[in-house]
């Protein structure tokens, strides 16, 4: 850990936030909205001050939101059939 990064966690633990480790802790939970509420205004009030975490929130964020669309891909019954086939051959009939 850089003397920098020790000076910003110390920042952050003297004004009572979390740091940027419990940050990314929290992430989940923060985008959810199921912080409590003193928690959720701590890790505002962090991600005010912090660049980094903003810019981690924000791709985490980016994400969740990608994964959430992502829609699973369906085979064409005759490739599915084929593919089915090979790997049973391939296990010796035993797929």
């Amino acid at each position: 850990m850089s003397v920098k990064h020790k000076m910003i966690r110390a920042m952050f633990g003297l004004m009572g936030l979390p740091t940027c480790e419990e940050v990314e802790q929290f992430a989940y939970d923060f985008l959810e909205g199921v912080l409590d509420s003193s928690t959720m205004k701590a890790v505002e009030r962090h991600l005010k001050a912090c660049k980094n975490c903003q810019r981690f929130i924000a791709a985490y964020r980016k994400t969740a939101s990608l994964g959430k669309t992502f829609q699973k891909p369906t085979l064409d019954p005759e490739f599915k059939e084929n593919l089915f086939e090979f790997l049973a051959q391939k296990a010796g009939g035993k797929v």
